[in-house]
Formats: structure tokens, C-alpha cells, sequence
């Protein structure tokens, strides 16, 4: 299945509503584009490029569920971070479960 990437360079707030991301651009904004909803299984890859723009916890969550990676970038344009599900990536888990199964002596050491 082809999946959407979708990038949000003006401000804006995006919120979860009947399990579709909902856009709602801010007043000002340069584009007059009124409110829309996406379906959450439809995106793959969010870009943020604006500190203007607020998100949600609860949308936050279901792009995670559906293994939407979510990027954020700088004032200077530039990707500052990223935001990957760890349900799905078992080398993440893997990882997790040999730092909390060390040793009290190798904790210490590290």
C-alpha cells in the first residue's frame, strides 16, 4: 500500500478526530485552505517544518499505532528529530530487554 507523506510548513494545529488527522491552518496563514481531515492509514511520514505548529498527544498516538514516522525540523529547515513506533521495530525491543535484564555489576560499570 502506497502511503502519504504529509508536510506542514505554515502554522497550524493538527488533532485527532473519528480516527482521521484533522489540518486546521491558523489565521494569517498565506493560504486560505479551510479545515480538512486525512485518514490515518493514508500517511506514512509527517514533516513539521513551522514552530508554530501544534499537535496533539492523542494524534501523536494513533499516527504511532498505524507506524507513521513523524519528523520535526529547525528554524534553519533542517530535520531535528524523529519520532518512530517501537511496538513494531524488534531490534528497538531487543535492545530494551537486554539493558533491563544486565547485571547490577555491568550497570554500575556502564
Amino acid at each position: 500500500m502506497i502511503t502519504r507523506t504529509l508536510y506542514f510548513g505554515d502554522p497550524a494545529y493538527l488533532s485527532l478526530r473519528d480516527r482521521q488527522l484533522e489540518v486546521h491552518l491558523r489565521q494569517g496563514s498565506p493560504s486560505k485552505v479551510p479545515s480538512r481531515t486525512i485518514p490515518i492509514e493514508d500517511i506514512g511520514v509527517v514533516l513539521l517544518d513551522h514552530q508554530q505548529i501544534t499537535i496533539t498527544h492523542g494524534l501523536l498516538n494513533a499516527l504511532l499505532e498505524n507506524n507513521c514516522a513523524v519528523v520535526t525540523c529547525s528554524p534553519s529547515h533542517l530535520p531535528a528529530g524523529l519520532l518512530l513506533p517501537l511496538d513494531g521495530h524488534t531490534l528497538q525491543n531487543e535492545r530494551f530487554r537486554t539493558q533491563l535484564e544486565a547485571s547490577l555489576p555491568l550497570r554500575k560499570q556502564l
